[in-house]
C-alpha cells in the first residue's frame, strides 16, 4: 500500500520550484510567448477531455505529464485552444511589432510594461498552485506516494514557496529589464535589419528554454541559473545605456511629434527622488550624459545638472550614495569648453577634448544658457525664461 513521505514530497516539491525558476527565466525572455506555449500545452495535457479519442494527444499528454511544473499547465484558466490560438496570434503581433524599431520605440513605453506585468502575474500564479489545490501533490497518481485528499500541505510548501516568489520575481525583472532594454537599443541603433536579428536569437534563445524544461529540466535549471546571473549582472549597465538612447535619440523625435509647441518640464521626471528631496525648489534639473572626462562615471552614464538660483551643481552618483560637484570646480580643471548643437545632440567639449558630455536636443532651446553655464562667458539666465519648446 502506498503511504505518505515527507521527505519525497519535499523533494517533489523541490523539484517543481526549481521548474518555477526556469519558467520565470524563459517567461521574462519573452512573456506573451512563454504564456501562449503553456496555454498550448495545458490544451495538449486535457487531451482526454477535448480529445478523448485522438491517440497522439493523448500520448504527448502522458509525457508532458511526468514534468513537474509543466503538467501543471493544465490547471491554468488559459489552458484551452481558444486561448492557445489567441495568445498564438498575440505572440506572434508581438514580435513582428519588435521587430520593426519604430515600433518596438513606441511599444517600450506602451504595451511593453503591460507585457512584463502580465509575465509575472504567469510566474506568481505558477508558484501559488500547491498552496491552493492539493491536487497537485497526489503522488498516488504519478506512481510515487500518496498524500491523502484533501489534506493540508506541510508548512515548509509555503516556506519554499513564499522564498521562491521573492527570487523568481527579482530575478523576472531584471531579465526582463535587460532583454527589453537590448531590443530598444537595436531599435535606437540605425542599423537596417537589426531589430529582425535581435528577434531571431530572442526567439532561438526562447523555444531552446522551452524544449530544455520539457525534456531536460536539470539542465534547464543549471542554464536558467547562469541567465539569471547575467541579468544581475548586466541589467545596470544596459539600463545606463538605454536612457542615454532613450534622452538622445528618441525623446526629441517624441517631443517634436506628440509635444510640439508646448514647453518641456525644467525638471526631469526622472530625476532620482533623493535628489528631489536634498535640493528643494530647484529651478533645472536635466541629465547630462558623459563620454570622457568626470571620474567614476562610465561612458553614457548620466550625471544630473541642477540649478537653484545661482548655485549650479552636478550631480553624480558613484557606488550607493550621491555626490554633488560645483560645475566650476569641473570646467576649471580643463582647458575653456565648446557648446555644439549638432543634429544628433548638444556636445560641450574642452580644447584638449578631455572633458566631453552631452545634453538632449530637447533643450536645444536652451543653448544661450548651456553656452554661458559651460563657457563661462557670463552669469546664465533664469532658466524659467528660457522655456524650451519644440
Amino acid at each position: 500500500m502506498l503511504t505518505y513521505s515527507p521527505i519525497a514530497a519535499l523533494g517533489e516539491g523541490l523539484a517543481y520550484y526549481s521548474g518555477v525558476f526556469s519558467t520565470a527565466v524563459t517567461t521574462s525572455v519573452n512573456p506573451t510567448a512563454t504564456l501562449a506555449v503553456l496555454s498550448i500545452i495545458g490544451a495538449i495535457e486535457k487531451a482526454s477531455y477535448y480529445s478523448p479519442d485522438n491517440e497522439f494527444f493523448m500520448s504527448i499528454a502522458s509525457f508532458l505529464n511526468n514534468v513537474p511544473v509543466v503538467r501543471e499547465a493544465a490547471n491554468l484558466p488559459i489552458s484551452n485552444p481558444y486561448a492557445a490560438v489567441f495568445l498564438t496570434l498575440v505572440a506572434a503581433t508581438m514580435i513582428v511589432l519588435h521587430s520593426i524599431g519604430e515600433c518596438k520605440l513606441v511599444s517600450n513605453y506602451s504595451i511593453d510594461k503591460v507585457d512584463k506585468v502580465v509575465g509575472w502575474l504567469g510566474t506568481v500564479m505558477i508558484s501559488l498552485m500547491p498552496l491552493v489545490t492539493n491536487d497537485n501533490f497526489d503522488y498516488k497518481r504519478h506512481g510515487k506516494f500518496l498524500v491523502k485528499a484533501g489534506a493540508l500541505l506541510p508548512g515548509y510548501f509555503w516556506v519554499i514557496a513564499i522564498v521562491t516568489i521573492v527570487i523568481t520575481s527579482i530575478v523576472y525583472s531584471c531579465v526582463y529589464d535587460c532583454v527589453d532594454n537590448l531590443g530598444f537599443i537595436c531599435a535606437a541603433i540605425p542599423v537596417k535589419g537589426l531589430n529582425i536579428i535581435e528577434q531571431i536569437v530572442k526567439a532561438i534563445l526562447h523555444a531552446g528554454l522551452i524544449l530544455l524544461q520539457i525534456f531536460a529540466p536539470a539542465v534547464s535549471f543549471v542554464i536558467s541559473i547562469a541567465i539569471a546571473i547575467a541579468g544581475v549582472s548586466l541589467v545596470r549597465v544596459l539600463m545606463r545605456i538605454s536612457f542615454y538612447y532613450k534622452e538622445v535619440y528618441v525623446n526629441p523625435v517624441a517631443h517634436f511629434i506628440f509635444r510640439h509647441n508646448k514647453e518641456i518640464p525644467l525638471v526631469h521626471k526622472k530625476l532620482p527622488r533623493k535628489i528631489r528631496k536634498d535640493y528643494e525648489n530647484i529651478d533645472l534639473a536635466l541629465p547630462v550624459f558623459v563620454l570622457y572626462g568626470v571620474r567614476g562615471v562610465k561612458k553614457r552614464g548620466a550625471i544630473w545638472l541642477v540649478i537653484k538660483g545661482t548655485d549650479h551643481r552636478l550631480i553624480v552618483k558613484r557606488r550607493f550614495k550621491y555626490e554633488d560637484m560645483c560645475l566650476e570646480d569641473l570646467l576649471s580643471s580643463h582647458k575653456p569648453a565648446s557648446v555644439e548643437q549638432l543634429k544628433r545632440f548638444i556636445k560641450i567639449s574642452s580644447e584638449d577634448k578631455m572633458l566631453q558630455l552631452v545634453i538632449s536636443n530637447s533643450y536645444k532651446n536652451n543653448i544661450g544658457m548651456f553656452e554661458a553655464l559651460f563657457k563661462g562667458n557670463s552669469q546664465p539666465q533664469d532658466p524659467q525664461d528660457q522655456a524650451p519648446s519644440l
